[in-house]
């Protein structure tokens, strides 16, 4: 009776060291992962830097190379992103990721030029959110000059030009020399053949849109698409 109880336990022991076994092999394999100099961080890939110094962007990482890439954390990464963005104003936001076998890679994203203001100090450059981030001699060409009080993310007149221009459809979009309001209820901008369009404030865009297409073919100076029902010519 004893015999063929000791060989039904052997194959069960022989599944349980080969278990054994696999899990220690997949252990090695990790701990030499974490601490193989194959896996480490030799290469700095920089992409979406157009307007700012990517050599400057790949300087940032430099700290961690050597390191193994597994022992680079996500805090770390973070942290050093935060620290890619100080490198321009051009820079919005940035992410460092590792791209295996030995790659730091960093992904900048760009602030998207919307229009510029003129400050005291001369003139700077508008992104999508409204904020003002740097200062040029010229404006790109096809930028509208933004006219508000303040122009800030949190002004409500920069808020709504920003998003009546973001909404207004390429060739519209082209023709526009300068934006803007002295509250959000009131949005203007003046083509560059200087007629002048009273838009209101950023709702109904697509049927003010259809509007300033009809009434552009009228002549006059001025156009009021504020009730796009009504819209009137002067």
């Amino acid at each position: 009776m004893s015999a063929p109880a000791t060989r039904r336990r052997v194959p069960g022991l022989r599944r349980l060291l080969l278990i054994l076994l696999a899990l220690i092999v997949v252990g090695g394999l990790a701990v030499g992962a974490y601490f193989s100099p194959v896996l480490s961080a030799r290469d700095v890939s920089v992409t979406g830097a157009t307007n700012a110094p990517a050599d400057e962007v790949a300087k940032v990482v430099e700290p961690l190379k050597g390191r193994p890439l597994l022992q680079i954390t996500s805090a770390q990464r973070d942290s050093y992103a935060a620290r890619v963005i100080t490198v321009s104003p051009w820079i919005d936001r940035a992410t460092v990721t590792v791209k295996y076998p030995s790659t730091l890679v960093v992904q900048v994203v760009e602030r998207e030029v919307v229009a510029y203001a003129q400050r005291p100090a001369g003139i700077v450059l508008v992104d999508a959110k409204g904020v003002p981030f740097i200062k040029v001699g010229e404006p790109p060409i096809l930028t509208p000059k933004l006219v508000v009080n303040d122009p800030k993310p949190d002004d409500p007149s920069t808020t709504a030009s920003i998003a009546v221009l973001k909404s207004l459809p390429p060739d519209l979009h082209g023709q526009i020399v300068e934006i803007g309001a002295d509250s959000p209820a009131n949005v203007r901008f003046v083509l560059r053949d200087k007629r002048v369009v009273y838009w209101g404030d950023d709702s109904r865009a697509e049927a003010k849109t259809a509007a300033l297409r009809m009434v552009l073919t009228r002549p006059g100076k001025e156009f009021t698409v504020i009730n796009p029902d009504m819209p009137t010519t002067r």
